[in-house]
């Protein structure tokens, strides 16, 4: 071969060399957080970045990921016109010596100035209290006398009770006041916490940990192309919390269902799409083997050297298979909707979010239902001087409630808190709906009479006891409502002791309800204004030197 041949062979050998370091060129992409998948206590992160990519071999950078990344839950997907296979992902780490002055002085800045607004809401709160002890010393009256230096002259009844019914407004809007001042000044506190956990992270000339998702990929056809990485991380956790809104009128409570996400991964989730899972993929999905019980002489177990116990893998896939040219995302959820994938539940918001990475309690709606109600009180004054408003009511077939606390409103009004267990789509459950003050119940023990029979001198065998009672519901609202009055009879579980129940003034609808021995109830139907009292007489016999339980 001539020269120039020779030469023609060594420029097409380097032009070769040159077109490869091309092709696998190591590319840093601007990528974003698109979707966050929410767990009890972690959260699955996806990043997405677009590119348009010539036919070659790439190492695609995502740089900058902050938090701690559990390198076995690296996925890595893609979709578009450019046509390409997927080789496989992996974390790189780098340490950087680095003074992170700017950030320093922000995160004080942002300290000083939360402190300082936490130091004006204490100080907004000790007034709100001498307001109150103030508000507490004029209504004394009611109970004592009248301040000397506000009044001159006995006020009239009609006085005393604009009085009274201002004293009771200013009262309420002090004790919220006082609330507000409070829950701002929690929340704040949480914020420095967090805020002075990061200061100390990054004070002073640290060894900073930079963390990146390389991807390796090869393009078949050129185009522009969707590359997504997901990741599990800690430090992020959601729970559940209703609303739920009694109307009266309309005989419909309105459930609304929140999930309250918080998180403290680093970086901020901005404007992304949010999922809420029941799944706990941090705790291991198999059950540990189930080995027996032995109980035998201690023995110990001589180590071997050079033995070694490999721990097992549970490594991931980190890519998905090669896709197909044209293939897009899935279509973005219109409606939030409930899945079952498994054993997990899974809830698709239907708008994105934004969750700060500060650990502030984020309240994001999940649905919102309109159930009938037939409402109606429950008490047992036995145990509590209070009405229970509830209702039954029936969940929707294509929502799943989980248990978490509910937030009772009546009227617009909140009232208390109460609760709710699991539900199923499609299942009846009793709602409570918290104590109706405008509900008064009472019971009253009018006579307690031992009698001392004396024969001869000599106190009878037998201890006689008897016990009258009044149990009394009285209505004052406005409007027409259905009580359910329970009272627990005593009954004998010894045939010494002898239970007479007599001059029962109003015979309850159920004796033994629900097959519960001596629960009596009573369906009481007041009109406003209205009062309903029933007298009842027990007559208890026993030994004389038996001491009962219960009495």
């Amino acid at each position: 071969m001539s020269k120039r041949g020779w030469l023609r062979v060594l420029l097409f050998g380097v032009s070769l060399l040159y077109c490869s370091k091309m092709e696998s060129a190591e590319i840093k992409v601007e990528s974003r957080i698109s979707k966050v998948t929410v767990y009890p206590a972690s959260a699955l992160i996806n990043r997405t970045a677009s590119l348009k990519l010539k036919r070659g071999e790439y190492e695609i950078v995502f740089a900058d990921i902050v938090p701690e990344v559990d390198e076995n839950s690296l996925r890595v997907y893609a979709s578009g016109e450019a046509e390409v296979k997927l080789f496989g992902a992996q974390l790189r780490k780098e340490y950087l010596e680095e003074v992170p002055a700017e950030k320093i002085k922000r995160l004080q800045e942002e300290i000083q100035n939360l402190e300082d607004e936490v130091k004006a809401t204490e100080n907004f709160k000790k007034l709100l209290l001498e307001e109150k002890n103030f508000l507490d010393s004029i209504r004394l009256f009611s109970h004592h006398q009248i301040p000397q230096d506000l009044v001159t002259k006995m006020p009239s009844p009609e006085d005393l009770e604009k009085i009274l019914k201002f004293l009771d407004a200013k009262l309420k809007e002090n004790y919220s006041r006082l609330m507000e001042a409070e829950f701002s000044i929690r929340e704040k506190k949480k914020k420095i916490d967090v805020l002075k956990r990061q200061l100390n992270q990054i004070r002073g000339p640290v060894r900073k940990l930079k963390r990146s998702i390389v991807v390796e990929l090869q393009v078949l056809k050129g185009g522009n192309l969707d590359l997504s990485v997901s990741y599990m991380v800690r430090g992020a956790s959601w729970r559940p919390i209703y609303d739920a809104r009694a109307s009266f009128e309309k005989n419909e409570v309105e459930l609304v269902f929140y999930g309250i996400v918080k998180q403290t991964t680093g970086e901020d989730w901005e404007d992304v799409e949010i999922i809420l899972s029941t799944a706990k993929p941090v705790i291991g999905g198999r059950m540990p083997y189930v080995s027996p019980w032995f109980l035998r002489p201690y023995q110990p177990i001589a180590r071997i050297k050079g033995l070694k116990m490999e721990a097992p893998m549970y490594q991931r896939r980190a890519f998905e298979e090669e896709i197909r040219p044209g293939e897009g995302r899935r279509p973005e959820v219109e409606y939030a909707r409930v899945e079952e994938k498994g054993i997990a539940v899974v809830y698709k918001l239907a708008r994105k979010a934004t969750v700060k990475s500060d650990g502030s309690e984020h309240k994001l709606p999940v649905s919102s239902q309109i159930l009938k109600a037939k409402f109606e009180y429950s008490t047992y004054p036995r145990l509590s001087p209070f009405a229970y408003l509830g209702t039954r009511v029936t969940n929707s077939s294509k929502l799943q409630l989980l248990a978490g606390r509910v937030n009772i409103f009546l009227e617009g009004d909140f009232v208390g808190s109460s609760s709710i267990d699991n539900i199923a789509p499609g299942e009846e459950f009793d709602l409570y709906l918290g104590v109706d003050e405008n509900v008064k119940v009472k019971r009253e023990c009018l006579e307690k009479r031992v009698d001392e029979t004396l024969i001869a001198g000599i106190p009878s065998r037998t201890k006689r006891i008897t016990l009258k009672y009044k149990v009394s519901v009285e209505n004052y609202k406005s409007k027409t409502i259905n009580v359910r009055l329970f009272e627990a009879m005593p009954v004998s579980q010894d045939e010494r002791i002898k239970v007479k129940i007599k001059d029962v003034s109003l015979q309850p609808d159920e004796k033994d309800w629900k097959d519960r021995k001596g629960v009596w109830l009573w369906k009481l139907k007041l009109e406003p204004k209205a009062k309903q009292e029933i007298f009842y007489t027990l007559l208890i016999e026993h030994p004389r030197d038996m001491q009962v339980e219960g009495l």
